[in-house]
């Protein structure tokens, strides 16, 4: 995929009619789930296991819908450039109270640490510097495209209203702490399938590998972790959630208070269960390593 086609594109998607937008999400569903044997058989395993009372109907129209979401997400990812900063206010809106969370906790000496979760439209949270106002610096942990055009195209997206991003693969460990040492704000999607590298940890019933970087930044620094999230409320369009992540259990992980966050949202919020990545391979048993020796 070139990176002219990828613009193309991208001004292309600016200038469709959001009708015409959606009919294509949908009808892409439709045709992912029951025509992609491969695709099908992630979401159709990981929902069934998580949720085992679902029978097959029910099972075939949540498949389309949550597909429907990824794949309105990634068309936004494209045109996200092009989308005029006006429009994106009217779009992508925060209540006043996650705001000033966001503000107030902005000043905290040890930093702030952004958990964020694979809901729809994920990425628009990139916006949030802009509406959080300047002075206050936000750096992004992300993994990068095996495509290279497609990368620097979302790459530089989500730079666009003053994020900074961190190549997990360029040294991203390094850059992490002295971000947080510095004091300032660090976000990162934390419900990705770790491989080799996570701790075997539970969500959802099963075993998963589940990313220790966040435990790793809090034990160095002590930051302040919030969870930031997108709540859809319509074809690209969400308003921004923000919660306080309580304190810690004994004995207990940051990442796995954040697994139980999301489990319950999974389990109690029909919205955001059906806006979640479920295309994704987040259970792979046997890999990662064990939790022992890792407990605080």
């Amino acid at each position: 995929m070139s990176k002219s086609f990828i613009i193309i594109f991208g001004f292309i998607l600016k200038l469709w009619p959001g009708f015409i937008l959606q009919l294509f999400c949908r009808v892409a569903g439709v045709f992912t789930i029951l025509l992609i044997k491969s695709r099908r058989e992630i979401v159709f395993n990981n929902f069934n296991k998580a949720f085992n009372n679902s029978c097959h109907k029910k099972l075939l129209i949540f498949s389309i819908k949550t597909t429907q979401r990824t794949i309105e997400q990634g068309l936004l990812a494209l045109a996200w450039p092009f989308l005029k900063t006006k429009l994106l206010k009217l779009n992508f809106q925060i209540s006043s109270k996650s705001l000033d969370l966001l503000r107030f906790h902005s000043e905290e000496k040890h930093g702030v640490l952004w958990l964020i979760p694979h809901f729809c439209h994920a990425d628009a949270i990139s916006f949030l510097p802009e509406l959080i106002g300047p002075g206050h610096g936000v750096h992004a942990l992300y993994r990068p495209l095996k495509n290279f055009a497609l990368n620097e195209h979302v790459k530089n997206s989500r730079e666009r209203f003053g994020i900074k991003t961190i190549d997990r693969k360029d040294g991203g460990m390094l850059k992490t702490l002295k971000v947080l040492k510095r004091g300032n704000t660090l976000a990162m999607l934390f419900d990705q399938n770790a491989g080799g590298a996570g701790t075997r940890l539970e969500f959802m019933g099963r075993e998963c590998s589940c990313t220790t970087l966040p435990d790793i930044l809090f034990d160095k620094y002590k930051p302040k972790v919030l969870f930031v999230y997108t709540r859809r409320t319509g074809f690209w369009k969400s308003s921004f959630e923000v919660e306080e992540v309580g304190e810690l259990e004994a004995g207990k992980l940051v990442i796995e208070q954040a697994n139980c966050w999301l489990e319950e949202k999974l389990k109690n919020d029909q919205l955001l269960r059906e806006s979640w990545l479920w295309l994704h391979q987040r259970w792979k048993p046997g890999v990662g390593q064990t939790k022992k020796g890792r407990i605080r």
